[in-house]
């Protein structure tokens, strides 16, 4: 025999088990949520951020805009490193492609391959640029290209050290 609250009580435990699933997404560490890997093939999660900022770059071989900030990159690292910075430049691209381009550049920062459509981070044009704080968390954003190494761009990046949890 069904009670009246058959219907209530079905949709109280789907929203229940819906809601603690989105919750457990909604609760991970922003980097822990990018499926990044190392070129060798290793998982890159917040504990091999060792307390450190990241600065994440979304970056494509056929872009442009990508191709013409990564100097700017560079620079901003060879500034930053020493104070708690990591730079990590990231693309969905092949591993082929991405091996390629590593080899014919002179890169210091690290690259790392994206194992998802750039969708599910809502990117939808490159590049795309992240500050994480030690912890995973996304603390800035930015879409499109900038001279990261300009003057503001540093105060950017260490006004976000004087809030590292």
């Amino acid at each position: 025999m069904k009670s009246k609250n058959t219907p209530f009580l079905v949709i109280t435990v789907l929203s229940i088990l819906l809601y603690g699933c989105a919750t457990k997404e909604k609760d991970k560490p922003f980097f822990n949520k990018l499926d990044l890997k190392t070129m060798d093939g290793k998982a890159l999660t917040v504990a091999d951020l060792n307390g450190k900022m990241a600065f994440v770059n979304v970056w494509a071989t056929w872009c442009g805009p990508c191709l013409k900030e990564m100097p700017s990159i560079e620079r901003a690292k060879a500034k930053l490193e020493n104070e708690g910075y990591v730079f990590i430049a990231v693309s969905n691209e092949e591993h082929d492609k991405i091996e390629s381009f590593i080899a014919k550049n002179d890169y210091t920062f690290d690259f790392a391959k994206l194992g998802m459509g750039l969708e599910a981070l809502n990117i939808y044009s490159l590049p795309a640029s992240y500050i994480i704080d030690g912890e995973g968390n996304l603390v800035y954003e930015h879409m499109g290209a900038k001279e990261w190494d300009s003057p503001e761009n540093i105060s950017l990046f260490k006004s976000h050290l004087n809030n590292k949890p």
